[in-house]
């Protein structure tokens, strides 16, 4: 399946909003969604394909943990948003409670390493200080940059 173009999603939209035909619109819409949740996302010369649960760099695939799988995958379907510690433990690793712990922060870090081309400073997994983290693959979706 091709890869949707930066602006594909923003055209959907506008023709959505233009289209006065309640089975056009719909098929739109349904396109929309097929946008918003493509399973192969590109940042520069990472690929993660969701649907296949695989992670590659320059084309050399990365080898990750499920855990890592799952927090880069949520860290990319919250792309651009401030992710706090307390969310991510709540959300991949299922703590239902406040925990005070460092686990999510060694965790990104091996991410880091993994899928940062200089994990001293990153570029994809940014952390906001006290705050949490934001995924910036946005900056890397036109491919022409390197992450």
């Amino acid at each position: 399946m091709p890869e949707p173009s930066g602006n594909e999603w923003q055209e959907a939209c506008l023709q959505a909003s233009r289209e006065l035909h309640p089975e056009r619109r719909m098929a739109v819409v349904e396109r929309l969604r097929h946008i918003v949740r493509k399973e192969t996302h590109r940042f520069g010369s990472l690929r993660v394909d969701f649907a296949n649960a695989e992670v590659k760099r320059k084309g050399n695939l990365v080898s990750l943990s499920n855990l890592e799988f799952r927090l880069l995958r949520y860290l990319i379907e919250q792309e651009g948003a401030l992710v706090s510690r307390e969310e991510l433990l709540r959300a991949v690793w299922g703590y239902d409670k406040r925990a005070f712990t460092r686990t999510v922060d060694v965790h990104i870090s091996s991410l880091r390493q993994k899928i940062e081309r200089d994990p001293s400073r990153p570029k994809l997994i940014l952390t906001v200080k006290g705050e949490g983290y934001r995924f910036a693959g946005y900056k890397f979706r036109s491919g022409q940059r390197d992450t």
